[in-house]
């Protein structure tokens, strides 16, 4: 095994030093590129190269009279672009508000006009709800979130590709497509990650291309700082300013005193001669909100296997996990998929919210439309269910409420310091954090022990609780060699908070607390881990920590072509990265034999903590320039990379610097080939925060 690289046999830490002032010395040069780069693509508005040469600025606009009546500027399209439901969040804030300022709002998610004409279906919400005046322009705010590494949201994949279509030099090119709609975009997105609000962008410069004209700058709300702040500003100093120029109607000033928004459906309760409707068959797609689809369209699954993967759990538990995917025959997947799992929430803090609701779980309800709103009601999650079900699959209680919701619970607090105290936490970013996200308080804090007064209406519990997100895994079996069992890594979060107690991940410690033939709900997405076609090609790992579920996945896939198949592979480069050897060394039996049998052609180990010197994979890597150099450049290698979005920033900081400097690119050069390389799907990044 001279091959094997550990930390017992690289270089010495005197020359990693040289190594790396080097790439210190570099990655300054190339961090200047990066400064003047962020400075036009800061949080806040856009800058104006992405900005088509028609697009108009707040000082430009005219906004056109709307007629007399309850909505005097007419109607308002609040059109929102989403994966987990933030995006539609602040659309329902803007709702909210709209009539104060003279505009009918019109709800719509971009999902809903899929394999449809985007504009002739928004005219016809329009003619639909209201009669549609062609004197007047069409108002569309967008809210749109970016996914994974600047991919759309699902839902909003279609109107993208359709924009994108619209706008650019293709068969399908209009530029006067939207030729009378004005409108502004509030991009979601977080600075954690490479491709901030990447979607965002993408929609409001198309849009400014095809015809639209742009009402207020594109603005960035930044999910890792203070995304509910960023949209309070645009909302206040931009945007309704913008939309109440020349208009009538008059904005109702700023309360200090909380208010509840309007519940727009009814709860009622309901007994056993309403009988159960089967989740997966009984409600229509076009009856369903979009981000609450996985709700209806997850499959139960028994658990084939759990196994401790650490030698030793005094420090934290990781799991491999077997889910039997055998039988249902329209479930599958592709090696490195995704798994999502739909979690459950811990059963004694359901009961606590239930007592604090004073509800029974046994007890059935059902979600309705309110009368004359048939229409355009949509279920949120599959009814008739009991209060168990609901608030054990449906309802996020633990995370952090958004401090909107703050506002909303302390309009039903009793006692007035309580109140005041929440609207105080809600107001002020600093204490939010203190409080709230920091303290790793939920919703089921705040409502029981935090702010015991708090007495909520169960639809208006309904109406503002979050609701409980899919969790993602990376599959780390192949399908090829396992077409009816899918595999996941899966870390078990179990961690002491400041103020005493435990806070417990609700999908890890559900999963933990599954036992064989215990059953997980779950459905399958694709990655963007793909082995290169010509299987020659090399393929260097990049995956520390349980990072390293893809690359096993991969791993037995080329074994599989390999000894199955018969083809030749090319090299299998594989960097992996932990505490101690003998403790969080994940897989290590089966990476040591696939070394073992060639399938693995280079083993590089990285542990962080055997040394007083700590050693990453990055460190590798530069360490192995000229080997990463060949394969990459005169190889045709691919790289995957899987992990936090830390170490995905510092591997692509290396990589750029060590074609930079031994690939004679140059700063600016290597970082275009390094973007190139990621367009070509020749580097694969999937990094979570």
């Amino acid at each position: 095994m001279d091959d094997v690289t550990n930390i017992d046999n690289i270089v010495s830490i005197s020359d990693l030093e040289i190594e790396f002032r080097l790439i210190f010395i570099y990655s300054t040069i190339i961090a200047l590129f990066s400064l003047v780069y962020s400075l036009l693509t800061k949080k806040g508005d856009w800058g104006n190269e992405l900005h088509a040469p028609e697009g108009a600025e707040i000082d430009d606009i005219s906004i056109s009279d709307g007629s007399n009546g309850l909505y005097p500027n007419g109607e308002l399209m609040l059109i929102y672009g989403t994966q987990t439901g933030s995006a539609e969040v602040f659309c329902r804030q803007i709702e909210m508000e709209a009539q104060d300022h003279g505009y009918k709002p019109i709800i719509m998610d971009l999902g809903d006009c899929a394999g449809e004409d985007f504009r002739e279906y928004v005219l016809a919400q329009i003619d639909r709800d209201t009669g549609f005046d062609l004197d007047k322009p069409i108002k569309c705010a967008f809210f749109v979130s970016t996914y994974g590494e600047g991919e759309p949201p699902d839902t909003a994949l279609p109107f993208c590709e359709l924009i994108t279509a619209k706008a650019d030099d293709s068969g399908d090119r209009d530029p006067n497509y939207l030729a009378g709609f004005e409108f502004c975009v509030f991009a979601l997105g977080s600075t954690e990650y490479e491709h901030f609000a990447a979607c965002g962008k993408l929609v409001d410069q198309k849009l400014g291309m095809i015809g639209a004209h742009r009402i207020v700058p594109l603005t960035l709300g930044d999910d890792n700082q203070d995304i509910e702040g960023d949209f309070e500003e645009w909302k206040e100093n931009k945007f309704w300013p913008a939309l109440d120029r020349d208009s009538d109607a008059l904005k109702q000033g700023d309360s200090t005193e909380p208010s509840v928004a309007k519940v727009p459906f009814v709860v009622d309760f309901v007994d056993s001669s309403v009988p159960n409707v089967d989740r997966r068959r009984g409600f229509p797609a076009e009856t369903v909100v979009n981000s609450a689809r996985p709700y209806f369209e997850s499959y139960d699954c028994p658990i084939k296997k759990s196994k401790e993967l650490r030698k030793g759990i005094s420090n934290g538990s990781t799991l491999h996990i077997d889910i039997d995917i055998s039988h249902h025959l329209d479930l599958s997947y592709e090696t490195a998929d995704n798994l999502a799992v739909l979690p459950l929430n811990d059963i004694e803090k359901v009961q606590v919210v239930a007592n604090k609701l004073g509800l029974n779980l046994e007890e059935r309800f059902i979600v309705e439309p309110v009368p004359g709103k048939e229409a355009g009601f949509k279920h949120m999650f599959p009814t008739p269910c009991t209060v168990e079900e609901y608030l054990s699959r449906y309802c996020d209680i633990t995370s952090a409420p958004r401090r909107s919701e703050l506002k909303t619970l302390a309009a039903f607090a009793a006692d007035e310091g309580e109140k005041q105290q929440l609207m105080q936490i809600a107001s002020s970013v600093d204490f939010y954090h203190e409080a709230i996200v920091e303290s790793k308080v939920g919703l089921v804090d705040l409502i029981t022990s935090k702010f015991p007064s708090v007495d909520i209406p169960f639809s208006n519990f309904v109406n503002i609780c979050p609701r409980l997100q899919p969790r993602y895994y990376t599959i780390s079996s192949s399908s090829s060699v396992s077409p009816n069992t899918v595999s996941i890594t899966v870390s078990v979060l179990d961690e002491k908070m400041v103020g005493g107690g435990r806070f417990k991940g609700v999908c890890s410690n559900h999963l933990a607390n599954l036992k064989r033939n215990g059953s997980a709900r779950i459905f399958i997405r694709p990655s963007t881990f793909r082995l290169p076609q010509d299987t020659t090609r090399p393929i260097i790992l990049i995956g520390p920590g349980t990072g390293i579920a893809p690359m096993r996945a991969l791993l037995h896939e080329r074994a599989y072509q390999k000894n199955v198949l018969g083809k030749e592979i090319g090299k299998n480069v594989l960097y992996f990265g932990c505490k101690k050897r003998n403790v969080d060394y994940l897989y290590s039996n089966e990476i040591e034999a696939f070394k073992n049998d060639g399938i693995i052609s280079d083993l590089h180990l990285a542990f962080s903590r055997e040394r007083k010197q700590k050693v990453y994979v990055q460190y590798l890597l530069a360490k192995n320039k000229e080997e990463v150099c060949d394969l990459v450049l005169n190889q045709g290698a691919y790289i995957y990379v899987c992990g936090a979005t830390a170490m995905g920033q510092e591997v692509r900081d290396t990589l750029t610097v060590v074609f930079a400097t031994y690939g004679n690119m140059g700063p600016a050069g290597a970082r275009e080939f390094v973007g190139q390389l990621q367009s070509d799907r020749r580097l694969v990044q999937e990094l979570w925060a």
